[in-house]
């Protein structure tokens, strides 16, 4: 449960206020700790929710200013104060530094009884973390193995709906599960996290086209700075799509880690599709010893960038110009390498077929690289 989530849920029946740190309210909750002496701030886990009287701090003009440095000190996913006969008023420069540094700040009045929000939190808390296990293993099954317990979703009506919900999910390499988790809770959609050996899956679920590319849009923006390689697969429609989205969100990733890019959708792979679908290794060998093997072993005994300049001069539709232009070299010295090149492949490179050959033959070298 999302702060966010928690906020919207009780705010109304606990007279709940958000009064600073609006940004931060995407923060997971992992629990809620009643705080009345700052001692122990120190059994505090991170993204935990203090709620606090002022009981035992009352006499000490600077506890809650010591309080809230604290709360950010410990990463705590928020603090409720609990107004009235500890806590009368909250200074301004206090207000400013929640918001700040985004730590959500809450009120509630003194006649709310902080034992029931803390009962129903978690009442919800370990009803979550139950779906959570059971979704888990539903849904990694029919990831990874390609099974689906019919019988089981049959039994639980909760389940029920995602037999035909649709699915988005993407392929993350590099990236740690608390990153992951606190830009998936901006985008306040439904999702679970999964994890295969080194690779992260977020798959997201009862998702719209327009909310999964706003979803995406997010990640981009978030984790552009980060040394991360992700994988969007098409969506899915039903549970049962969800194995072969998996492939596609895998294939999608190969490739962005092939091409050194952050990330890659599936539907916009290109020839890179082509060379994924062709499980026949004998076909794949054939392809590059045919293709680019020559040049490749030319590159390596004589310590010249031949297969670079192929690479361009076929990209650029064989314009001599645009590849001198883009490497910024001689046009003669383009030239002369191209005549090498042509020599070494003992092809003149002029045929739509030998061109097609080669850029997908350097589909396959990008991908086994």
């Amino acid at each position: 449960m999302t702060l966010k989530q928690f906020y919207e849920k009780f705010k109304e029946k606990h007279q709940l206020t958000l009064i600073a740190g609006e940004k931060g309210v995407h923060a997971s909750i992992e629990g809620i700790y009643l705080l009345e002496d700052l001692n122990n701030i120190k059994f505090l886990r991170d993204r935990g929710l203090i709620i606090t009287t002022g009981l035992a701090n009352h006499y000490d003009d600077y506890w809650l200013e010591e309080l809230l440095c604290a709360a950010r000190r410990k990463s705590a996913s928020g603090v409720i104060l609990c107004m009235g006969a500890y806590i009368t008023e909250i200074p301004l420069p206090l207000v400013e530094y929640c918001n700040y540094n985004n730590l959500p700040l809450l009120v509630i009045p003194w006649d709310i009884y902080i034992v029931d929000i803390m009962q129903e939190y978690y009442d919800d808390f370990f009803k979550e973390k139950q779906q959570g296990e059971y979704f888990g293993k539903i849904f990694s099954n029919a990831m990874f193995n390609n099974t689906i317990d019919n019988e089981f979703i049959a039994d639980h009506e909760d389940m029920k709906p995602y037999s035909y919900s649709t699915y988005g999910i993407v392929a993350f390499k590099n990236v740690a599960k608390d990153t992951l988790t606190a830009v998936l809770n901006q985008t306040e959609e439904k999702y679970l996290i999964l994890t295969k050996k080194t690779t992260l899956y977020a798959i997201l679920y009862n998702i719209t086209e327009s909310n999964f590319s706003a979803a995406a849009a997010l990640l981009h923006m978030s984790l552009s700075t980060e040394p991360v390689h992700y994988g969007i697969a098409t969506l899915g429609q039903g549970i049962h799509s969800l194995f072969n989205k998996r492939i596609e969100a895998d294939k999608a990733l190969q490739v962005a880690m092939a091409t050194r890019k952050t990330y890659c959708c599936y539907n916009e792979l290109g020839l890179y599709r082509i060379i994924l679908g062709i499980a026949d290794e004998a076909i794949l060998d054939d392809l590059y010893t045919q293709s680019l093997k020559a040049v490749v072993d030319y590159d390596n005994e004589h310590n010249s960038n031949y297969l670079e300049i192929l690479r361009y001069y076929i990209e650029f539709n064989s314009s001599v110009q645009r590849v001198a232009e883009h490497t910024f070299t001689h046009r003669n010295t383009i030239n002369y390498s191209i005549g090498k090149i042509k020599k070494i492949l003992q092809s003149d490179l002029s045929s739509m077929e030998e061109r097609c050959r080669i850029q997908l033959a350097f589909c396959l070298y990008d991908l086994q690289q």
